[in-house]
């Protein structure tokens, strides 16, 4: 019964997104930015009012690069660090170690929607230096990049949208993504689903031949995995799975968040799902000390699924 009553809170959010991107779509008709900034501006409430108050949430920002060559980076959406200064809040430029989250926002999603959003992760990453030590901090991301979409563009009869958001984000993460740190991490589409990039540090060689034979042969010492999934939660709506699966991102970071996202995925909003899977060679995905840890098994889900999977 709770479960239900839980889910039909979150429906009604849904379905707040699917009659404001009718309102927008038809102003986009006579003014397209006015009708984008409406859009950004719904994303903004939903995750304002879902995220603590801590969690400030932005628009149209300016993440400033922490590398001598890294450009100044636009995005539609930016939370905030519970510990950045206000005074710096009001400021268009935003430093990277500010930024807990960021997203960029497409009314009416489409391939060239889909490649942005990845092209844009794999600069935004770059731009940032890498926290080294451990195998989650060399391979995640300090903050995640996302995408968040009220539509799609593939609405005729006999084309899947939901294959052709999985595939295109496999080639696009193919494309952009050269270091796991630069896969986009959160891809959501209101009315169509949630896909999730999995980050899994160390897979020994006797587990990937099972799995892979030829890249068994080809990562003799075992390997990193990544994989753009599609997240399947039953009953759950779109936009529960997208909070609750940025809350187990956030959580990471910030253990106080770790209730509420334990409480997420205890009612199935997390989901969960399998996708393509895609391996990297340890030797360049994680710095020696960390590389010869996780073949030695040091350091390895010590802290249960915290630590094992990070996604």
């Amino acid at each position: 019964m709770s479960k239900n009553v839980h889910h039909r809170w979150l429906q009604s959010v849904e379905e707040d997104i699917q009659r404001e991107y009718a309102r927008l779509h038809e102003a986009a008709r006579s003014d397209p930015q006015r009708a984008g900034h409406g859009g950004e501006g719904t994303w903004r409430r939903i995750l304002g009012d879902w995220l603590p108050p801590q969690y400030e949430v932005a628009t149209r920002k300016y993440i400033i690069p922490e590398v001598p060559d890294g450009d100044v980076f636009e995005t539609d959406l930016v939370v905030f660090q519970p510990s950045y200064p206000q005074a710096l809040r009001q400021r268009e430029e935003v430093l990277a170690s500010g930024v807990a989250a960021a997203f960029s926002v497409k009314l009416t999603l489409n391939r060239d929607g889909i490649r942005d959003a990845f092209e844009r992760a794999a600069k935004v990453q770059r731009g940032i230096k890498p926290w080294l030590g451990t195998p989650r901090h060399e391979m995640t991301p300090p903050f995640p990049v996302g995408l968040l979409a009220h539509s799609h563009s593939w609405k005729k009869s006999g084309t899947s949208a939901a294959w052709n958001v999985y595939t295109l984000s496999m080639e696009m993460d193919k494309r952009y993504a050269k270091h796991p740190r630069e896969s986009l991490d959160f891809l959501c589409v209101s009315d169509l689903g949630m896909w999730c990039t999995s980050r899994v540090p160390f897979i020994p060689q006797d587990v990937l031949l099972r799995m892979n034979a030829e890249e068994a042969t080809r990562h003799e010492n075992g390997a990193a995995l990544t994989s753009v999934m599609q997240m399947d939660a039953g009953e759950s709506p779109t936009v529960a799975v997208l909070i609750a699966n940025l809350y187990a991102r956030l959580a990471l970071n910030d253990p106080t968040l770790r209730p509420l996202a334990d409480g997420f995925r205890a009612t199935g909003d997390a989901g969960g799902g399998g996708g393509m899977m895609r391996f990297w060679e340890l030797s360049t995905t994680f710095s020696p000390a960390v590389c010869l840890g996780l073949r030695m098994g040091v350091g390895r889900d010590r802290h249960g699924d915290w630590n094992a999977i990070y996604g």
